[in-house]
């Protein structure tokens, strides 16, 4: 997802309307994250993937099959 710049107020008067719509995209933006001890769901249905990084870097995107056989595939 791209950088979204915020629009200023007009003469840096900071009013309500403002702080209202600025709070809401930040914790609209916050639910976009995942957070530490949070559970992740990957859903096969939304082409979402997991891919995890050796130390070496190479990258390895995980998959599972309906039978729960967990596999992992070297990818870019």
């Amino acid at each position: 997802m791209a950088r979204q710049t915020l629009n200023k107020p007009i003469n840096d008067e900071y009013d309500r309307r403002f702080l209202d719509g600025l709070c809401g995209e930040l914790e609209h933006r916050d639910g976009l994250n995942f957070k530490k001890g949070e559970r992740i769901e990957a859903n096969g249905g939304d082409q979402t993937e997991i891919v995890l990084v050796s130390a070496n870097g190479t990258k390895y995107k995980i998959e599972v099959s309906d039978a729960g056989v967990i596999s992992a595939t070297a990818t870019i």
